[in-house]
């Protein structure tokens, strides 16, 4: 009789995405598994809990589960679990992360818009003014005058 949860402590778990589970005994690197695994990337589970608040004011907490992607130097230690991710779930992460990036962008430039009312297809009508503005804005405090670059040629009287 000896003590399971010792052995356990002593491996890592590998989930494959077909739900094939995977128990290793020793220390290997993400790139000896990705070479063995072609065309999928080694990923770690991480779980963390967090609290929400509900609509009676609850306190609820929320178990939020993501997964890191380690680069192929990596080393896989003993009593994690990783899982195995194929490259277009990678690429379908990757393009989604960047729509919700963009999304909130154009979230917030609507929301400074409708603040100030601004329209950007409309034109100021005192455009030139706005335009000296900007350019008065632009060089800052190097206010200098205009000087030819060469100096005025006398004609000499014969």
């Amino acid at each position: 009789m000896g003590n399971c949860q010792a052995i356990d402590n002593a491996a890592l778990l590998l989930q494959h995405p077909n739900g094939k589970v995977e128990k290793l005994y020793s220390s290997v690197t993400a790139h000896q598994i990705m070479k063995i695994n072609a065309g999928h990337y080694v990923s770690l589970l991480l779980t963390t809990t967090t609290t929400t608040t509900t609509a009676n004011n609850n306190n609820t907490p929320v178990r939020v589960r993501r997964i890191k992607l380690l680069k192929p130097n990596d080393s896989l230690v003993l009593g994690q679990i990783y899982r195995l991710v194929t490259a277009q779930e990678v690429m379908k992460g990757l393009c989604a992360k960047k729509y919700a990036k963009l999304k909130q962008l154009e979230y917030s430039c609507e929301k400074l818009t409708q603040k100030s009312n601004w329209n950007p297809g409309s034109v100021p009508e005192n455009s030139k003014q706005v335009k000296q503005e900007k350019h008065r804005n632009s060089t800052g405090a190097r206010c200098r005058a205009w000087h030819p670059s060469l100096q005025s040629i006398s004609e000499a009287a014969c």
